[in-house]
């Protein structure tokens, strides 16, 4: 058996072996989750139907994003020209709520053209002949944001986004203006009162329901309804 053969088979065995792995830890978590008298979560019933020529997607995406050598290059030369000098390096992470800085240290040449080659996703500009600024956004609610994120209405009907409890007025971001007497009088009896007092707002799948479910009663300039066509 030659060498190629002999890949080619194992490579078969290796998938063979992969999905039998995952359907036995599937299988297993069923039963004992069938055992305590719990109901399979939507996260099992997935795992039972994915396709397992896929499953690298659930691990999550990859990025397709590069960084040529040239703008590397191009960066690096805005920084100091010696070769042996430090960069201190800081990276900002924007959140769709909050804001987070972090100091990466200082850095070679060599670990500065390294970092920037292993995350093109993130946007890099160069403050002053020591410093590289790093940005990368993130698709989910900062950790402070997750601890004292509110979403509530103001005197004037706008749908806010508040830092801490909506009385202290730390107005992150504004979405739109709501039509409030729709509002009031199409959704259950104290919902309102509790938008004015502030819905808290732990994850992103609470702040997209939140959102969602209140862009229903947005309004345009001349106070018509958008979503609706009021």
């Amino acid at each position: 058996m030659n060498t190629f053969n002999f890949r080619k088979q194992f490579k078969r065995r290796w998938r063979r072996w992969k999905r039998t792995v995952w359907m036995t830890a599937a299988l297993l978590a069923v039963t004992i989750l069938a055992y305590s008298g719990l109901s399979i979560s939507s996260a099992i019933e997935r795992l039972l139907t994915t396709n397992f020529s896929e499953a690298t997607s659930v691990m999550g995406p990859v990025t397709q994003e590069t960084r040529s050598e040239q703008e590397i290059q191009a960066l690096v030369e805005q920084l100091d020209s010696d070769p042996d000098h430090l960069t201190s390096v800081v990276l900002e992470t924007q959140y769709i709520c909050g804001v987070e800085t972090e100091q990466l240290g200082k850095m070679a040449r060599p670990q500065l053209k390294m970092l920037l080659a292993q995350h093109p996703e993130w946007d890099a500009t160069v403050g002053t002949s020591d410093e590289l600024h790093l940005k990368q956004r993130v698709d989910d609610l900062s950790p402070l944001c997750k601890q004292q994120a509110y979403i509530s209405i103001d005197a004037v009907g706008n749908l806010n986004l508040y830092e801490g409890k909506p009385a202290e007025e730390k107005v992150i971001r504004t979405f739109f203006q709501l039509d409030v007497g729709t509002l009031e009088s199409s959704l259950p009896e104290g919902v309102l009162e509790q938008l004015q007092q502030g819905i808290r707002i732990q994850d992103k799948d609470e702040y997209d329901s939140v959102i969602s479910t209140f862009s229903d009663y947005a309004v345009d300039e001349d106070h018509h309804l958008i979503r609706n066509g009021g």
